[in-house]
């Protein structure tokens, strides 16, 4: 049976997608809605948020940091901070799998 898909960050790799996912979920878990995230996880978080299907859109002025802010059906998400002061929230898991749908 294959090993599935590799992720691969600047910061960090993993053998398959389910090992991503659950590291930025456990990443994601560990912050409240709009605490930021610390600049250990950003960096994950940076080259992650990169691989987003529709980052050239998303990342806009540019990043200044990241946070955790409320998602649908009582969920949070990881959100991107721009340098203009607006924010982006992002899906972990379409920038693991790189899919749109």
């Amino acid at each position: 049976m294959g090993r599935g898909k590799r992720v691969v960050l600047d910061s960090i790799s993993f053998d398959n997608q389910s090992q991503a996912k659950g590291f930025f979920k456990e990443m994601l878990n560990r912050y409240i809605p709009g605490e930021r995230v610390s600049p250990e996880d950003s960096a994950h978080l940076e080259g992650l948020f990169r691989r987003h299907p529709a980052y050239a859109t998303k990342v806009g002025s540019g990043i200044s940091y990241f946070e955790v802010m409320p998602g649908d059906y009582g969920t949070q998400c990881f959100c991107a901070v721009r340098t203009d002061g607006s924010k982006e929230d992002f899906s972990y898991i379409r920038c693991v799998t790189q899919r749109l749908d």
